[in-house]
């Protein structure tokens, strides 16, 4: 066989698809198809458009007497109808604040959270509301955020848990992720003002003496992602993050652990810095993993010195990665220099599954043939100019993959310079961006916020772990999407199934693709991308203020 650019490689590690497989790589692409059509039409782009004479008609009719009535309600009317002036209105109404604690007597009281188990017990006993909203770290709470807990708690008897967004001291809105069960293990986020139900308490048997000094902490880890709800308003003034270290941190240490293990989760967790905390996951059993690259066998130079990207990357993974059960399955062109063959069968020997790839550029397409071949329990699925940093990253995926209720986990990447390429997808205005994107190493406040194992919307196929199960349920990479978008067509419909998605902060990979790359992306590529998710990327459902992303 030859190629336009000479003989096509030959090995005895070339591995040819049995009928089987092959029939694998088919019904990757009915499953996908059967997927996309149902995402097309439970989220895809509508041609609707908000009339802008009615948000104007909106804006005129407010008046003090109803906005007095029914603020909150009010307020999410006008910014869904997307008029300016309830925008301004709002941001008049977070900046007034209660500063002192008071009740709505019909709903809730607003007391400071309690210091410790015997002061927070005799509120409860007191309590005379269905709900108690506890100001935290100072916090104070705003007359919006007011506005927002009547109308959330009118009527409400089922959620346990409220939070919401917040201003920091230098007036900067900080916004609270959804309720994200795996990031609180690791991040206090829930901000200076938060409600919890009476009955709730109650029915837990009050406040325990042993979470003292994290109170609030300890409820909203044992509360279930069902009865926990943000709201998407300025709550209260302070900080957004409990950064306190110490014994603060020490004690929050102590109620994650014993949440952990009364939810017979097998974890380490140990405090960091600024008031976070690591946690380490262990195995729930003994996998097996196939790592997938797609490959022309490409090269370049990087710090003044030739490399050979796909060969460097399966190095790494063998020489210096601590998870050994690797299958290594490259699907590579029919242009791959033989030299590059060679070296892969010298560096990966009895490992390596050569996969060959004879048409034209289709990264979905590579993908799927290699995830076909694979025999691993799980797919590693890796670009070729991938290089391992941390050694443990693998084995920390494939910990937390292993979760109940997780399907895809991402990791930590830096461009060549020790910038950060990636900590996850973020999704807005119909697009898709980079959480953390160019943020340099030493910048505090965004990367301790971000080196956390945390839920994300989505993460980049560079580098992420899923388990074949759940690849071939999904239909695998979809095949509208040859060169962009299909990691973000397979997180959601990851999502769709009902999984988590998690960006692993702990872990760590080099990413020698450039900062200043035209990455082409074609308008009928978003087009079809909107068409079958287009109201699922309009908002993020895990962004926050500081989290830089592009």
């Amino acid at each position: 066989m030859e190629t336009a650019d000479g003989p096509a490689w030959s090995s005895r590690r070339e591995y040819v698809l049995s009928p089987e497989e092959r029939a694998s790589e088919e019904a990757f692409r009915r499953d996908d198809a059967r997927m996309g059509a149902e995402a097309a039409e439970r989220f895809g782009r509508s041609t609707a458009r908000a009339v802008p004479s009615r948000a104007r008609s909106l804006a005129r009719a407010a008046s003090h007497r109803l906005i007095a009535s029914r603020p909150g309600r009010f307020l999410r009317r006008l910014e869904r109808r997307g008029g300016r002036e309830a925008i301004r209105l709002r941001s008049r109404l977070e900046h007034v604040v209660l500063g002192r604690p008071g009740s709505n007597r019909r709903l809730y009281e607003v007391v400071p959270e309690p210091a410790d188990a015997s002061s927070g017990n005799a509120l409860l006993a007191r309590a005379t509301t269905p709900y108690l909203v506890f100001l935290r770290f100072g916090g104070v709470l705003s007359t919006a955020g007011a506005a927002a807990l009547d109308d959330a708690l009118d009527g409400e008897t089922s959620v346990q848990l409220i939070y919401g967004d917040s201003r920091a001291p230098s007036g900067l809105r900080v916004k609270a992720p959804a309720f994200s069960p795996f990031r609180l293990r690791s991040e206090d986020y829930l901000g200076p003002v938060v409600a919890v139900s009476v009955r709730a308490l109650r029915e837990r048997g009050g406040f325990s003496a042993s979470a003292d000094g994290a109170q609030i902490l300890d409820f909203a880890l044992r509360t279930p992602e069902r009865e926990a709800r943000r709201l998407r308003t300025v709550l209260g003034w302070g900080p957004a993050v409990d950064t306190r270290e110490g014994e603060p941190a020490e004690r929050a240490v102590a109620v994650v652990r014993r949440a952990l293990a009364d939810d017979g989760v097998a974890a380490r967790v140990e405090a960091t810095r600024f008031g976070r905390r690591r946690v380490s996951y262990e195995r729930l059993h003994p996998s097996t993993i196939s790592v997938v690259i797609p490959t022309r066998g490409g090269s370049g130079s990087i710090a003044g010195s030739d490399r050979t990207f796909v060969v460097d990357a399966v190095r790494g993974l063998l020489e210096r990665g601590t998870t050994h059960d690797l299958e290594i399955v490259v699907v590579a062109d029919d242009a791959t220099p033989q030299r590059v063959v060679d070296e892969l069968d010298a560096v990966a020997g009895d490992r390596l599954k050569l996969v060959r790839w004879s048409s034209a550029f289709d990264f979905s397409a590579k993908m799927n043939r290699g995830a076909a071949a694979a025999s691993g329990e799980y797919l590693l699925l890796l670009n070729d100019d991938i290089e391992l940093i941390e050694p443990a990253s693998i084995e920390r995926m494939l910990s937390i993959v292993q979760q109940p209720g997780v399907g895809l986990v991402g990791a930590l990447l830096y461009f060549e310079d020790g910038s950060i390429q990636h900590l996850g997808h973020l999704y807005h205005g119909g697009g898709a961006g980079h959480v953390g994107f160019g943020i340099t190493p030493g910048a505090r406040a965004p990367i301790e916020t971000l080196a956390i194992t945390r839920e994300v919307s989505g993460v980049t196929a560079a580098c992420a772990i899923i388990s074949r199960e759940l690849f071939r349920e999904v239909g695998g990479f979809s095949l509208a999407f040859p060169g962009n978008y299909n990691d973000v067509d397979l997180s959601m419909k990851v999502r769709m199934r009902g999984y988590t998605i998690l960006c692993a902060g702990d872990t760590a990979f080099y990413h020698f693709e450039s900062k200043t790359r035209d990455a082409r992306v074609l308008e009928s590529e978003l087009d079809d991308l909107q068409a079958r998710w287009g109201t699922r990327i309009e908002r993020d459902r895990y962004s926050r203020e500081q989290e830089h992303s592009r």
